[in-house]
C-alpha cells in the first residue's frame, strides 16, 4: 500500500496541513548567552523513511505544550507546522528547509514504521578545516579516541571542561572541546561505560581554528 504520509523530502516553504511521519533523533534548549542564557526555542532533529533529516524548532512560548512529549528515538506524526528556509548558518541538516511549531501543530506518538534509528553527516578532516570558522555547518565527526584531559578528573576548580583527542583519516587528529554539561554528560557515559571508549562519535559540533590549530567545540546539539 502506498505511503499516505508527506516526505520530509517534498516539503516547500508554507504551512503544511498533512502528516508527516518522523523519528525524533535528539532534542534540546537553545538559549541566548548574551541574554543571560535565556531560552529562545526547544530545537530537534527529525528523520523520515526515506533517510532525510530536517532541523525542528518549538518557539520557547510554545515549548511547554509538547515538552512532556519529546521522546527521543520515538516516532510522532507531525502535521499542522510551518516549513521556513533552512538557515545558511550553523546547519545541521544539508536539506533546504526547516519545520517550525505553531499553534496548530499535532505531535503525537504512533506505532513503529520502518524509520531508521540514526543519522549523522560525517566529515573529512580536510572538509572539517575548510568549514572552520566560517559558521556554516555543525557537521558529525567520529574517530579513534587517543587522549582525555578533564578538569573534572584533574579536580580543578572553576569551569568545568573535557577535552577529547580523536585520531581520523590519515592519521590526522584534531581536538574536541566541551564544557560545563557536556563535559559532565561525557563523564556520565564514561562512568556507564565502565572504561573508556575506543571509538566516539561527536555530532554537532563547530570547527574553529585557534592559534592555528583546528579544534572542534562542542555545541547545544553535540551528542556523543
Amino acid at each position: 500500500m502506498a505511503s499516505t504520509y508527506t516526505l520530509l523530502a517534498d516539503l516547500r516553504a508554507r504551512r503544511c496541513s498533512n502528516t508527516a511521519e518522523v523519528r525524533l533523533l535528539r532534542f534540546w534548549e537553545a538559549r541566548n548567552i548574551n541574554k543571560g542564557g535565556e531560552l529562545m526555542s526547544v530545537d530537534m532533529l527529525l528523520l523520515d523513511e526515506n533517510s532525510t533529516l530536517v532541523h525542528g524548532s518549538v518557539s520557547a512560548l510554545r515549548q511547554l505544550r509538547f515538552r512532556q512529549r519529546l521522546t527521543e528515538g520515538s516516532v510522532y506524526n507531525l502535521s499542522g507546522f510551518d516549513v521556513a528556509r533552512n538557515s545558511p548558518k550553523f546547519r545541521l541538516s544539508d536539506g533546504p528547509v526547516s519545520i517550525c511549531f505553531n499553534e496548530e501543530t499535532a505531535f503525537e506518538k504512533t506505532s513503529v514504521r520502518n524509520i531508521p534509528t540514526e543519522h549523522f553527516r560525517f566529515r573529512s578532516y580536510d572538509q572539517i578545516l575548510e568549514l572552520a570558522n566560517t559558521g556554516k555547518q555543525l557537521p558529525d565527526v567520529m574517530g579513534e579516541l587517543c587522549a582525555i584531559r578533564s578538569t573534572i578528573t584533574d579536580r580543578i576548580p572553576g569551569a568545568q571542561r573535557v577535552m577529547l583527542t580523536l585520531r581520523l583519516e590519515r592519521d590526522s587528529t584534531i581536538r574536541v572541546s566541551l564544557f560545563d554539561s557536556l563535559a559532565l554528560a561525557f563523564h556520565s557515559k564514561l562512568d556507564c561505560y565502565g572504561r573508556e571508549p575506543r571509538i566516539v562519535i561527536a555530532t554537532g559540533i563547530n570547527p574553529k581554528m585557534v592559534a592555528g590549530k583546528l579544534y572542534l567545540n562542542g555545541t547545544s546539539a553535540t551528542r556523543l
